[in-house]
């Protein structure tokens, strides 16, 4: 009877994980930079994050969760973020860098540090340090979710699934045929698209940092479009474009050299 007892609640908790998203925050790093999870999320990023004590126990698991998503910058450069946040937020910012900088987990442009009760390990179920998610794609879903350990291939097949989630597919129901021109552009970035009816469409534009510089709202026309954007104001390096309507959203990568 407490192995079929056990069984149900593993199956349920199973489910639970599986089905789970994201929860927003906004909040400033370490650095006092502004960010917010779902617009990075919404602008092509994965994100791994990572809740530490800090303590000499979270050092293997979490330099592994380090090292796997920050080997993607050379594939996928920008799109995979490695947040290491204090647990219950009662940790300075200067001991959280300390503790980094001496475990070899150092900071950049896409690993950074937080200690804000905003980034609440809860939200994603039972504590246990390091906890590791791995969230992304356009609907905010959890791809991976571990305590205390972390399994680096299986870290890694999650990093890959919500990379894929963000990709630009093949449907009808969007939009078809994107192509942007020139990649790389200077001043004029040329947008071009198919679309089988007439549909409200939102094009909005991200930086490397996941920062919003550009959003416009257009109806399509039934077969192909073409929207022409400024560029010449934006600074060199790479973006992403979002073609989205109430229900989905399509990205894709360009790059700005002036």
């Amino acid at each position: 009877m407490k192995k079929i007892i056990f069984f149900l609640v593993a199956v349920l908790v199973s489910i639970t994980v599986s089905a789970q998203t994201a929860t927003n925050f906004n909040c400033n790093d370490c650095d006092g930079v502004s960010t917010d999870l779902f617009q990075k999320l919404d602008s092509g990023k994965v994100v791994v994050i990572c809740w530490v004590m800090p303590c000499s126990s979270c050092i293997p698991a979490s330099k592994t969760s380090y090292n796997v998503s920050q080997s993607y910058q050379t594939t996928h450069p920008g799109r995979v973020m490695f947040y290491l946040c204090d647990d219950y937020a009662n940790t300075s910012c200067a001991s959280i860098n300390s503790w980094a900088n001496s475990n070899s987990i150092p900071a950049s442009a896409s690993s950074k540090r937080f200690s804000n009760t905003a980034i609440d390990m809860m939200h994603y179920g039972s504590t246990g340090m390091p906890k590791i998610v791995v969230v992304g794609g356009n609907n905010h879903k959890v791809f991976y979710n571990s305590n205390n350990t972390v399994n680096a291939t299986e870290l890694q097949s999650a990093i890959n699934a919500a990379l894929n989630a963000n990709s630009i597919e093949e449907t009808d129901v969007l939009a078809t045929d994107i192509n942007l021109f020139p990649n790389p552009v200077n001043e004029l970035l040329s947008l071009t698209f198919t679309t089988e009816k007439q549909q409200a469409l939102n094009i909005e534009i991200f930086d490397f940092t996941g920062k919003k510089v550009f959003t416009n709202n257009l109806k399509s026309e039934t077969g192909i479009n073409k929207t022409a954007i400024n560029t010449a104001e934006f600074a060199n390096g790479s973006y992403i474009v979002k073609i989205s309507d109430e229900k989905q959203s399509k990205t894709m990568r360009f790059n700005i050299a002036h």
